[in-house]
Formats: C-alpha cells, structure tokens, sequence
C-alpha cells in the first residue's frame, strides 16, 4: 500500500487534483472552537463550502465522504449548505460516544460529570459524523437509468429486430392483450429496460416475426439472459459501497452510535483513534481503494488505511503535523511519496 503527503493549504492543492479520482474521502475539519491558531478560521461556513464542493468534484459517483464536527448548530448550518450547493445525499447523522467503563479514561469522565457545581448540559464526550454519498438507498436509479438502461440486451437486441422486421410497438403488443383485450405497456418497458421479458412471451414474438418463413430473434433467450446478468453484475459494482456484511466484529461499528475510546495524545490536539476511522474505511471502500484526507492531523487516516488494505492521499497545511505523520509511518512497510508524485 502507498501513500501520499502533501504539506499545504488543501484549497490550493486539491484543486490541482483529477475529478473523481476517490473511493472515499474522510475528513476531520478544524471545528473552529479555537484550540489552535488552525482552529479558527475567518467566514467559516464560506470555508467549509469550498471545501465541500472540491471534495464533491473529487469523489467517484459510487463513493462515500465523511466528515466530523461538535457542534451541533454548526453541523445544522454546514447540513444546510451541503443540501443547497452539492449533490450529496445525507445518509446517516453518527454519534461518536467517548465514554464507557472499559475505557481508561472512564474514571475521569466519572469525575467530570459528577461534579456538581458544573453545568456541563450533557457535553463533552461526545462528537458526530456525517455520512454521505451521491446515490439513494441502493444505488440502483442511478446505476439502473445510466448504465444498465442503455445497455440492456434484452431491450437493445428488441428494438433492433423489430426494425428490421418492419413492425409497430403496438402491433406487437396486441400478441399479449390485457384481461379486457387492450393494449398494455408491456412492449415499452421491453424496450425501455425496465422489464426482462420470460422466455415464453420471446418465443411468441419469434414466433410471429417468422410465421412467413422469416429469420428473426435467432438469438437463444439464455444466451440474452447471461448477457444481461453479467451486465447486471458489472454495473451493480457502480453501487456506492456499503460492505456492512463483511463488517461484523463490531457491534457498534454497525450502529448509528459508535463506542471508541479517545486516541492517544501524539502531539496533535485532537486525533481520532485509528479503529474508528479503520470502521469507516472497511465498510465504505474495498481493498486497493484511494482514500483522501484534506485535514490529515497527525496521520490517522493513512495507519488505518494501510491497516485495511487500502491507498491514501493525505493533505495537511500544518509543518509541525506534517513532521508527526512521517514519524509515524516511517516503520510502516509503505511508501511514501511526497507532493508532486503521482501515486
């Protein structure tokens, strides 16, 4: 597995990347809370959109992007944007939950949430994340109308042989009358895919297409019918990825509430712990997959991609953080190259 750094503003760089040339994009935004002088960040929202829509361009039209924030009113309005601006379609609003009695920093949590001349309103040890993709439910309407549609044996193989023949839709649909004896639109959803006709209703078109000794629809019914179901299942692969049945060691995981603990602190602020981001990476791409992340911190995204069989692309504007990621990958059996490198 490879991957790749870029040390810069990820506004500058990403535009000079290929459109949809990403699996899956993760990404782990300043949440502008001012933790750092990178954690405050002028117009944030109008920010936040720019990155929105480079990352947009980038994904393929099967691929999944994720992001994290906080903030719940912030998450509202960056929601909001994303609606109006982009074509991603929300998915799914995840809860990331802190705290739990086997995690090392339970006792503290304890402490905290114990006191009681705080008002700490429930808050903080939790943060969320937004799933996205560019397709419905499953991906079908898009895969169904664009690719299969077009392509469609059964319907390319019709039209064609119903030419050549010289006879009318309804002509042919008058061989298959309704129960009162009228037309039905059988005959265009043949033709328009959406339909597979049996082999019973093609033998009689064949049939009828030769009863004066003609040569029509020569072809065998099986024959189209293994065309289309490998047409099919290449085209299903266009799907955005969602491997929840080869995702099944944790509970969680496969939850709209997730249980991970904190990360360790190494020497960046805040860093997700990489089974966290490995979930999201094993459920929303397949091995060999590019990932990107625009906001890479201390490099999380690249151990866990690298863990999980998959290639990453990683941007970060912070030297200091830049120099951590390196440390860290440096006795990783990848490689590594630097700006400016086709990966």
């Amino acid at each position: 597995m490879t991957w790749v750094l870029y040390e810069g503003d990820c506004l500058e760089i990403m535009p000079t990347m290929a459109d949809k040339c990403f699996n899956l994009i993760v990404i782990d935004p300043p949440y502008n809370k001012g933790k750092d002088t990178w954690d405050k960040i002028p117009n944030y929202l109008n920010f936040m959109g720019r990155v929105f829509k480079e990352c947009e361009r980038l994904l393929r039209d099967n691929g999944s992007f994720y992001f994290f924030h906080d903030d719940f009113l912030t998450i509202v309005e960056l929601q909001k944007w994303i609606e109006q601006n982009t074509a991603f379609i929300f998915k799914q609003l995840i809860t990331w939950l802190k705290i739990d009695p086997r995690f090392r920093n339970y006792g503290f949590a304890q402490q905290r949430l114990s006191n009681g001349t705080a008002r700490n309103y429930y808050n903080g040890f939790t943060e969320y994340c937004l799933f996205y993709t560019f397709q419905d439910e499953t991906g079908l309407e898009v895969v169904t109308e664009q690719h299969i549609k077009p392509q469609h044996p059964f319907a390319k193989y019709l039209r064609e042989e119903f030419a050549r023949a010289g006879v009318s839709n309804k002509e042919i649909a008058a061989l298959f009358p309704s129960k009162t004896g009228g037309l039905t639109g059988c005959v265009s959803n043949w033709l328009n895919g959406d339909n597979v006709i049996t082999e019973e209703q093609y033998t009689i078109i064949r049939d009828y297409l030769n009863r004066n000794s003609g040569n029509y629809l020569r072809r065998e019914y099986e024959d189209l019918r293994r065309e289309y179901e490998d047409l099919r299942r290449e085209y299903e692969d266009l799907r955005y990825t969602f491997n929840i049945t080869h995702v099944k060691t944790n509970f969680y995981g496969n939850s709209n509430v997730w249980k991970y603990p904190p990360a360790p602190y190494i020497g960046h602020l805040t860093p997700k712990p990489i089974p966290l981001i490995e979930n999201i990476i094993l459920h929303s791409s397949n091995p060999g997959d590019l990932i990107l992340d625009c906001f890479a911190g201390g490099g999380t995204t690249a151990i866990a991609a690298e863990n999980c069989g998959r290639n990453s692309i990683l941007i970060e504007k912070e030297p200091k953080y830049c120099e951590i990621i390196r440390k860290r990958m440096s006795n990783r059996q990848t490689t590594l190259f630097e700006r400016g490198a086709d990966l």
